[in-house]
């Protein structure tokens, strides 16, 4: 004990207070206040000789509690705190220069003080009843320790600065000059969304913090005063003059000397071009946002859990490079996009990005938000004919002007084509393989507004569609993800399956908490769904998505353009996994450029996505279920006959078109277009 009473007695001679102004007179109220700080200071004084513990600091496996997310592989991804991301770290894991840097700069008599440093607060006292004013804090690091862990940051009453004050001296009472350090480098924020210093570095520098130098150790240090400012990249100049402070500090206290510190002014800091604090943060965000609606928000992160997901990490990370290496350099006015991918199997969402460029700058998750569909839409307006036998697999199509009247009196509705041609009689399959607007408003109409998007909502697409004719040719708008699931429901043959992003929840002893079930049920029939699949076949080998083929691959997909580019897409399926992807801008303005639709960009991010995909899995390539009847390729003989017969001419095709597939050779075929002709040819 005289050891300690002696140590102590030591450290406190080496505190310095400078003396106040011989003209200072405090008022009564602040003299009042000065002797209750003073009583306080005894007090805790008292209590470090006599030293009960009545705070706790949590050890580094403590500070790493929170929700610890798993891949779909089972293998740890990242553990979340409330406050964000945090990866705690030894004292002996953090750089020496680091080290010097935050003590200099922020508590330079950090291993001389009780937990509360005499000078600084007289320093910081004279500041502010010269201000008038709480403008200074005088805080250690021990007491900015207190003000992290234990109260809101926004609370500057003289109540929680007398409990600071109490709690710090309580600290350094049970524990190591060393242990205080750790933690409070493993607590504070530097900005950017990086809590503690692990994360620091790897955030600005994409290195561990065992590894900074001196010029980057002095840059984070310099962060801590006003993180969310001088980490701001717009804010760089303040940064680099804040982090010249630091390294004057740090000579000042014999950390370094002028030569080293000049040498780290001049060196220029290499910074990471990681656009988020998080680690797949579009991913990770959605599922924490489903974890607090199922155990809610003030509840979620009282005990640490295990969640264990369907993200697969080569899926994500090469989803987000591809993405936003694509839209650096693309067309001017496109330079946002989303990607989901679905795994047909089991209806797992295993990678999902919600956005380019910085995530700190835009949360906004573009594929849980809906765009106008395009083109995309045009497979239920086909699958619903088809179910609906409006259509058959041989039936033929016109891709003719057509004019809709307005039902409230307005004007006829009249959809054009991309190209703003017309090319006559076309088969089903060739109509959905070249994109005939025409063609998919007609069927639509015929076959009934009301099943197309009924046929729709049964495969997966959530939000509202509006029954008008230019529904055909996706003038809703739908979110990437629930796009991505209806075309995965057309691959299982009419099989719906729930998109899962969470598997279980785990406590912290493996106990199950929660298993998140999945639903699945038929909903289309699968003959109808497996020839639109196949069509989509030919969308992609030779029609308008054929930068989305994948040599020794099956793929089928669509393509869409929304009107004037504002939307494109393209969401394709080979039989493992379903993608969509869309790009477009968040002021919904028009792309100008010709060149851009959805065979084009979408497309080709589609293709470079999954061909790292596949080229790291390891499951054995199929094929797609095929059709007992597909598609036709060609046009039935009876197409050439003129139109001059008028309306008659679909009652005409569509009963032929039912007759040549019941028959098998000739006799047959001529008796029954014999009896057809004699139906609506009388007296020829």
């Amino acid at each position: 004990m005289k050891e300690k009473l002696k140590a102590l007695i030591e450290r406190v001679k080496l505190a310095k207070v400078p003396p106040l102004p011989k003209d200072f007179k405090l008022p009564p109220w602040k003299k009042s206040l000065a002797i209750g700080a003073g009583t306080v200071v005894t007090l805790t004084g008292a209590k470090y000789l006599f030293h009960i513990s009545f705070v706790h600091l949590p050890s580094l496996e403590e500070q790493a509690q929170g929700i610890t997310i798993y891949d779909r592989e089972n293998k740890e991804v990242l553990v979340i705190q409330e406050e964000g991301e945090r990866k705690p770290v030894a004292l002996d894991k953090v750089s020496q220069s680091l080290k010097d840097a935050v003590v200099a700069v922020e508590d330079r008599s950090f291993y001389k003080h009780l937990g509360v440093d005499p000078s600084g607060i007289a320093r910081a006292a004279f500041t502010n009843i010269k201000e008038r004013d709480l403008v200074e804090g005088g805080s250690t690091i021990t007491q900015q320790l207190m003000k992290t862990m234990f109260f809101d940051f926004n609370d500057r009453t003289m109540r929680r600065k007398i409990l600071e004050v109490v709690m710090a001296v309580d600290i350094e009472a049970g524990y190591p000059k060393e242990r205080i350090l750790e933690t409070y480098l493993n607590q504070i924020y530097f900005g950017r969304g990086a809590y503690g210093i692990e994360q620091a570095a790897k955030i600005y520098f994409d290195k561990h913090a065992r590894d900074l130098s001196l010029a980057e150790a002095s840059f984070l240090a310099g962060l801590i005063k006003a993180p969310s400012s001088y980490g701001n990249p717009d804010h760089s100049k303040k940064a680099i003059e804040r982090q010249h402070q630091v390294l004057k500090d740090m000579v000042e206290c014999g950390y370094i000397n002028e030569a080293q510190a000049e040498a780290a002014r001049k060196k220029k800091l290499v910074f990471s071009k990681k656009s988020s604090s998080r680690e797949y943060p579009f991913y990770i965000t959605h599922v924490v946002g489903l974890l607090k609606e199922e155990f809610g928000e003030d509840k979620l992160f009282r005990k640490p859990i295990s969640v264990y997901t369907n993200l697969d990490l080569d899926a994500q990370k090469t989803a987000e490079a591809e993405m936003n290496k694509a839209l650096k350099k693309s067309y001017k006015g496109l330079d946002q996009g989303a990607l989901v991918s679905i795994a047909i199997e089991d209806g797992a969402v295993i990678a999902i990005v919600g956005g380019a460029g910085s995530y700190e700058r835009s949360q906004w998750n573009r594929a849980l938000n809906p765009h106008t569909a395009g083109s995309t839409f045009k497979p239920f307006v086909y699958l619903a004919a088809l179910a609906t036998k409006k259509i058959g697999p041989s039936s033929v199509l016109y891709d003719e002007r057509i004019k809709i009247p307005d039902p409230e009196g307005g004007k006829d509705y009249e959809p054009e084509n991309y190209d703003r041609q017309f090319m006559g009689a076309i088969t089903v399959r060739d109509a959905l393989r070249l994109s005939r607007n025409a063609c998919a408003v007609k069927v639509a109409v015929d076959t009934g507004l009301d099943k197309v998007a009924d046929c729709a909502h049964k495969a997966g697409i959530i939000s509202e569609i509006k029954e008008y004719p230019s529904m055909a040719l996706g003038a809703a708008a739908v979110t990437p993800l629930e796009l991505a699931n209806a075309y995965a429901t057309i691959a299982r043959g009419g099989e719906w399956i729930e998109p899962r992003f969470i598997r279980s929840v785990m406590d912290d002893k493996g106990k199950l908490i929660k298993l998140f079930e999945q639903r699945r049920k038929n909903v289309l029939p699968e003959e109808p769904c497996l020839q639109v699949l196949d069509g989509m076949i030919d969308v992609v080998k030779e029609g308008t998505g054929r930068r989305a083929y994948l040599p020794g691959i099956e793929v089928a997909g669509k393509t869409g353009t929304a009107d004037q580019r504002k939307d494109i897409w393209f969401v394709g399926m080979t039989p493992e996994v379903v993608t969509a992807v869309w790009a477009g801008n968040d002021e919904n303005k028009p792309i100008k450029s010709s060149q851009v639709s959805g065979g084009t960009v979408t497309a080709r991010i589609w293709a470079q996505y999954m061909t790292a995909y596949h080229s790291k899995s390891s499951k054995p390539q199929t094929k797609f279920k095929k059709p007992k009847t597909p598609l036709s390729r060609s046009l039935p003989f009876y197409a050439a006959i003129p139109k001059a017969l008028g309306e008659t001419v679909d009652e005409f095709t569509r009963s032929l078109s039912e007759a040549t597939e019941k028959v098998k050779f000739g006799k047959e075929i001529f008796d029954d277009v014999t009896k057809q002709l004699q139906k609506i040819l009388p007296g020829q």
